[in-house]
């Protein structure tokens, strides 16, 4: 009796926590996006090389929220990149909007307030980069339902001091309280009855490059975690353009690099895009994707780290029920060429591929656009490897 009464009081306890705290449960993302470069020099003078533009973006993840009447929100540079354009405030905070940041269309009536564009009390790091400068305020004035769908909040100006990419160095979002990580833990958005949402920073694991170069993709999500078959690795992309494929590394010591699997980009994208890979090596690892483009450029994530148990397993196909590709992991110890074949529900086969096996993991995706939905059997024709696996394709 005494353990369901204490139940009761601490799940009557959250609730009144939470009813007092005026938090909703509705949560919001912010990113920085849409890179435009000028290589000329914005005032002639120097020391200034050329300016960048940047926007932040918001949205609702899922259900709207309505009447967002106040926006705490900033952003982060590097001062050994970059400059404020002159004429903007700095080391003093502004009621006035800064010269250099713009609000936009959907946010007509808003105010960026009391901003403080080059307060030199930060020195985090992040993504690889280390960021001295923070420019923060208030959004106020106006109302705004945000929906599901990326909408524009402000456009900044900054003057670039580099001449090699990235010109500008980088930016990222300050983060919120359920950001990922959160070194500013202030930054939300409240209704008209002062009820505030956490709002998810996407650009912040990754940081944005200021550069001259077209950005093929942007990254919004990139994480690694342990499952009962390995480290997954995810990731997830806004948009592409010129992309290639994806190249998953792992690394035991941080510094040296190995394949784990490769997997075909989008090429061009203007939607969001999910990405997986598994990888069934155990033990402490470093994890990151290097993104190369149709032009054989490349650009890499932030590390992930993950520390797997060893499990016992040679063999694991995902994703389950499948759609228009099955992944196939194969871990083993020796060097064979077979072939990976799938046959429908009345035993026709209906996809073959060739796949080299060496020693260690080794990952495959199999093609399955085209195939109705169904019950399918993969199989490999060398009856060493003991693959006979029966899945599903839903459409």
């Amino acid at each position: 009796m005494k353990k369901h009464l204490h139940k009761i009081i601490l799940l009557t306890s959250l609730i009144i926590l939470s009813v007092s705290t005026g938090i909703k449960a509705q949560v919001a993302e912010w990113r920085l996006n849409n890179v435009v470069y000028s290589s000329v020099d914005p005032d002639g003078g120097g020391p200034a090389k050329g300016s960048v533009t940047f926007t932040m973006q918001i949205h609702a993840v899922s259900t709207s929220i309505i009447n967002i009447t106040g926006i705490s929100t900033g952003w982060s540079w590097q001062s050994a990149n970059a400059m404020l354009p002159t004429g903007a405030p700095c080391g003093t905070n502004s009621v006035a909007q800064p010269s250099n940041i713009t609000m936009s269309a959907a946010f007509t009536g808003f105010t960026y307030n009391n901003v403080n564009e080059c307060s030199g009390s930060v020195n985090f790091s992040t993504g690889g980069q280390t960021f001295d400068r923070r420019s923060a305020g208030t959004i106020d004035g106006g109302t705004i339902t945000l929906t599901s769908t990326w909408v524009d909040v402000f456009t900044v100006t900054l003057w670039a001091l580099g001449n090699v990419s990235p010109e500008a160095g980088y930016v990222v979002i300050n983060s919120s309280d359920i950001g990922t990580p959160a070194p500013f833990a202030t930054y939300a958005l409240s209704d008209d009855q002062a009820n505030e949402y956490a709002v998810n920073s996407l650009t912040y694991a990754v940081p944005l490059q200021l550069t001259s170069g077209a950005l093929p993709v942007l990254f919004t999500k990139f994480d690694a975690s342990c499952t009962g078959n390995g480290a997954m690795i995810r990731w997830s992309t806004g948009s592409e353009f010129n992309s290639n494929y994806f190249e998953v590394q792992r690394s035991t010591n941080g510094t040296d690099w190995t394949v784990v699997g490769n997997v075909k980009a989008a090429g061009s994208s203007n939607s969001a895009r999910n990405y997986q890979q598994l990888d069934l090596t155990s033990g402490p690892s470093f994890y990151r994707i290097k993104q190369v483009d149709q032009d054989g450029h490349a650009s890499y994530t932030s590390v992930a780290r993950t520390s797997c148990e060893r499990k016992n397993i040679e063999l694991v196909i995902y994703p389950v029920p499948a759609r228009d590709v099955l992944n196939v992991v194969i871990q083993t110890d020796r060097s064979l060429k077979t072939q990976l074949v799938v046959y429908d529900g009345i035993g026709k086969l209906v996809r073959r591929m060739d796949a080299s096996i060496i020693s260690g993991n080794n990952n495959f995706t199999l093609n399955l656009r085209g195939l109705s939905a169904g019950e399918y059997v993969i199989r490999s024709s060398d009856p060493s490897v003991n693959l006979d696996k029966k899945f599903t394709i839903v459409r």
